[in-house]
């Protein structure tokens, strides 16, 4: 289903003349809904093997600087002559307490801090460095042509559909009773996709911290 469809498809279903598939609250309330809900972790908002340069000399790695756009990250592993190691996460003032610039080496740790991934120790050559973890989904957005898709109108439609009803009922037509129907059946799908992520999980174990 395209960003258009999906709109169309809202403002038929709630059958209400003042939202039409064009209707300015109609398209904020699914860019809501996503927003609302892609900080949770669905099987097509998932990355992995994602592949940036941690540069020599250089402890920040900026998200700006990654080419994809990280809600959470899972692992972070750097290549160090073709073999692959794990970096294991610490608390940003652990490794701030610790380091003292000068040090540089081939990073074994690293924390999310303001934005950015610090190693440490700094790098003393550039290494790649994999991630993996959740991502925003970025096709959807005001300026989105009719025809823009992505897995959020795909598959997530029913669920972005039926957080955007739940939505427009509670904050353009003041009808709570609605907005909460509408919130129970979009937990409803939400539990069953969580549950098909979680069966495709290897280990169920992570606990990714978004920012």
């Amino acid at each position: 289903m395209t960003f258009g469809e999906i709109k169309a498809r809202i403002s038929s279903e709630m059958k209400r003349g003042e939202l039409s598939a064009s209707a300015a609250s109609v398209q904020d309330s699914v860019l809501s809904a996503i927003k609302y809900l892609e900080r949770r972790r669905f099987t097509w908002n998932e990355f992995a093997d994602t592949t940036a340069t941690a540069s020599a000399g250089v402890s920040y790695l900026p998200f700006a600087n990654l080419p994809i756009k990280p809600l959470a990250i899972d692992t972070a592993t750097v290549v160090l002559n073709g073999q692959r190691y794990m970096l294991e996460e610490r608390n940003w003032k652990t490794i701030e307490s610790v380091d003292s610039t000068l040090t540089s080496g081939n990073p074994d740790c690293y924390a999310i801090h303001g934005r950015s991934i610090r190693l440490y120790p700094k790098p003393s050559a550039d290494f790649a460095l994999i991630l993996s973890g959740v991502k925003q989904l970025t096709e959807i957005s005001a300026n989105a042509s009719s025809g823009a898709t992505n897995a959020w109108t795909e598959d997530g439609e029913e669920l972005v559909r039926l957080t955007a009803k739940a939505m427009l009922f509670r904050d353009q037509l003041r009808a709570p009773e609605q907005a909460n129907y509408f919130q129970g059946e979009a937990a409803k799908v939400q539990r069953e996709l969580q549950k098909e992520t979680a069966a495709l999980t290897s280990s169920g174990a992570l606990r990714p911290r978004f920012f």
